[in-house]
């Protein structure tokens, strides 16, 4: 399994600032004609999300735990929309079912439309290259560009020893190791790419030994 150099509470804070949604992402704001309120918090009647980061996804992943059930699974979906909109779980809960499930399909559809589809071919140039609009803020530099190629036998012995426990978190971590491996980058940088920018990288990578088919959606439908 990956150890990640900086303990969660580091890569928390370091992911904690406040990020624009911006005019292209208002399909991921919800206003709500009564405001849910939660002790120890103002009134809230705004959910505002962003894509998420690869950070957020893992921390999804952890909330499915050993074995994805629809319980587990929609736990998830749960704890992302809050996390993502930072609103309290417990407000979470009082949105309205339908609410939720286009809060999730909107924080789910940029992973889902960036990664290959399970019948179609793999991406085999000799090269991908990446680049973030925004650039990542790590290890005191910024990170924005990326070129990839193909694993190495020790980089894919790697992603095999670290998915061996078949958990959505284990498949998740062995990707975050490719692209960490073969990118250059570290790990405090790809926990911060947007998570179409690693769905990309991660679907490259990984075409070039899983031949003829996607790495598909991780979580099952909710």
């Amino acid at each position: 399994m990956l150890t990640l150099n900086l303990s969660d509470e580091e890569v928390l804070a370091g992911l904690s600032s406040e990020q624009d949604v911006g005019e292209t992402a208002k399909a991921g704001h919800y206003t709500l004609d009564t405001p849910i309120m939660v002790k120890g918090h103002d009134p809230l009647d705004r959910l505002e999300l962003r894509e998420p980061t690869v950070f957020d996804i893992l921390v999804q992943a952890r909330v499915i735990g050993k074995r994805a059930t629809e319980q587990s699974v929609y736990d998830s979906q749960i704890a992302l929309v809050a996390r993502i909109g930072a609103w309290p779980l417990k407000a979470v809960y009082e949105l309205p079912s339908s609410l939720l499930d286009e809060a999730v399909g909107y924080v789910c559809q940029f992973e889902e439309d960036a990664r290959r589809l399970p019948d179609a071919e793999p991406d085999r140039a000799p090269e991908l290259h990446l680049h973030l609009e925004e650039p990542v803020q790590a290890v005191m530099r910024e990170w924005s560009d990326m070129t990839l190629r193909e694993p190495k036998v020790e980089m894919r012995r790697r992603f095999k020893a670290t998915q061996a426990t078949a958990t959505q978190e284990a498949f998740l971590q062995a990707e975050i190791t490719l692209v960490q491996s073969v990118g250059d980058w570290p790990t405090a940088a790809v926990l911060k790419m947007p998570i179409s920018k690693f769905a990309t990288a991660a679907d490259y990578l990984t075409g070039f030994f899983i031949t003829g088919q996607g790495t598909g959606n991780r979580f099952l439908a909710g």
